[in-house]
């Protein structure tokens, strides 16, 4: 590495960045170059720690928060990049700043991959490194707010588990009139309990042309009434968003089917209809959730609840979008036959269904 001086950084005593007690950790093994970065943003009110590698960066991690890590690429050890990798696993709310002497296309885009918010090339001056930090700042207060949201999130959905929870085991369920109750008693909703009722039709229709056992039908036709019973247990805030859900978000919807399953597994009459439920939004790619199985590991019955449901589910109205035509919700199925649904499912399916 070269010298301080090869940053190109020429030294000025205007403020470069704004005052703020939030720490920056500079990782870099040449001594004059830390010393020079570390004056000028405390002289902007930034409180500095500093490291000489990537070990001695992890243990400063141990011990502090920094809001953003300026890190060299090469260094003797374990590069910058490795680092970033940690830091990125470990401590998701640090911005990561980059920094290299060598015009290296590949370590750049390595960079991107592991969440760097920006790539500094040597020699840069005073005005990319102040670009540089106020992204980086502005990346790990947005990440903070994720954060926040998310245990808020989390924290509203065990509350709502264990309510849900309660609320069943409170219920005598030992046949299907009970589950019928406990169906009316779950769904706050017309629409919801409408849902079920058709999704229950049209699996046992399905099932029975593809000659399924009665016993196993029946089965299944629980699993369909109480199939969206993991719902429950989600904050309201993502169940009637009325746009598209952030990744984040996105995630934590989509562990309702194992919540569910959870529930009536607790349930001796509805045990068997819970591996059903749980395993619906699987897909025959292994793309699916809660779990991403594989179309081979997941039952029968999952695949037939999952068509059924896609299907009514695209033909009405959701908060989130409008119903579409019977013809093209089939179409539909049909083109995501083999990667997301099961084609034996969907030629079956496409006979019985009320088009």
């Amino acid at each position: 590495m070269g010298p301080a001086s090869a940053l190109h950084l020429h030294e000025r005593h205007e403020p470069v960045l704004a005052p703020s007690p939030r720490t920056i950790l500079i990782v870099d093994d040449e001594e004059s170059v830390r010393s020079l970065l570390a004056r000028w943003l405390e002289s902007s009110g930034y409180r500095v720690v500093m490291a000489t590698d990537a070990e001695a960066a992890l243990a400063i991690f141990e011990e502090d928060r920094p809001a953003l890590m300026l890190c060299d690429i090469r260094m003797p050890g374990r590069d910058g990049l490795w680092l970033a990798a940690r830091v990125r696993q470990d401590y998701p709310e640090t911005a990561i700043v980059m920094s290299s002497g060598v015009q290296d296309a590949h370590a750049a885009d390595e960079s991107q991959r592991h969440g760097v918010v920006e790539y500094l090339t040597k020699p840069f001056g005073r005005d990319r490194l102040r670009e540089a930090v106020s992204r980086g700042l502005e990346w790990h207060e947005a990440a903070g707010e994720a954060s926040r949201w998310r245990r808020q999130l989390q924290a509203e959905l065990h509350e709502r588990r264990g309510a849900l929870l309660r609320r069943v085991r409170g219920v005598k369920i030992d046949c299907d009139q009970d589950v019928e109750a406990l169906l009316a008693l779950t769904s706050t909703e017309r629409d919801a309990y409408a849902h079920a009722h058709r999704v229950r039709f049209l699996v046992t229709a399905t099932a029975r042309d593809m000659g399924m056992a009665a016993a196993d039908i029946a089965i299944l036709g629980r699993a369909a009434l109480v199939h969206d019973l993991g719902k429950l247990a989600l904050p309201l805030a993502l169940v009637r968003k009325p746009a598209a859900l952030a990744a984040e978000e996105l995630g934590l919807m989509r562990t309702y089917p194992a919540v569910g399953a959870a529930v009536l597994a607790e349930v001796p009459f509805l045990k068997t209809a819970a591996p059903i439920v749980r395993d619906a939004h699987e897909r025959m790619d292994g793309d699916g959730f809660p779990h991403g199985l594989p179309g081979a590991s997941v039952s029968l019955s999952a695949r037939i609840l999952g068509v059924a449901d896609a299907f009514d589910a695209m033909t009405h109205r959701r908060v989130f979008r409008d119903a579409i035509p019977q013809a093209q919700a089939l179409l539909e199925l049909e083109r995501c036959s083999g990667t997301q649904f099961d084609p034996d499912v969907i030629r079956v399916f496409a006979s019985i269904a009320p088009c």
